[in-house]
């Protein structure tokens, strides 16, 4: 029972991975494939995790001592892999906001919105 749900976590992360890699080839500008990459392999990283994660609660019910040393390795290793994959993924587009590249939209909502937010005011007064 434990290897069915540790090989659907697996194929869940596998399924985003590939998702990530999909949206790098697809998008049109870099915030959107950065976006892409980072929440994909997020998801992706997690769901591997938990699949050590059941494997070694499966070792731990079987009474085997190894699930200790999973169970603690993938728990740090998933803190520190969210913890760092998204404050790079952030660091990375703020840089690239601030040396001039800005996102190819065809509008601007919240520009849109401000504007639509003046006209009223002015037709109030």
């Amino acid at each position: 029972m434990i290897d069915i749900i540790v090989t659907v976590c697996v194929l869940i992360s596998l399924i985003f991975s590939i998702l990530g890699v999909i949206g790098l080839f697809r998008f049109p500008d870099f915030y959107t494939r950065i976006h892409a990459a980072g929440l994909v392999g997020s998801f992706g990283i997690l769901f591997m995790g938990a699949a050590v994660l059941i494997y070694a609660a499966g070792l731990f019910f079987s009474g085997e001592g190894a699930w200790l040393n999973f169970g603690a390795h993938i728990l740090i290793a998933l803190v520190v892999t969210v913890i760092t994959g998204t404050t790079s993924t952030h660091a990375i587009a703020r840089s690239a906001y601030r040396s001039g590249n800005r996102p190819d939209a065809k509008s601007d909502a919240l520009k849109d919105d401000i504007e639509s937010m003046k006209r009223r005011e002015e037709k109030k007064r």
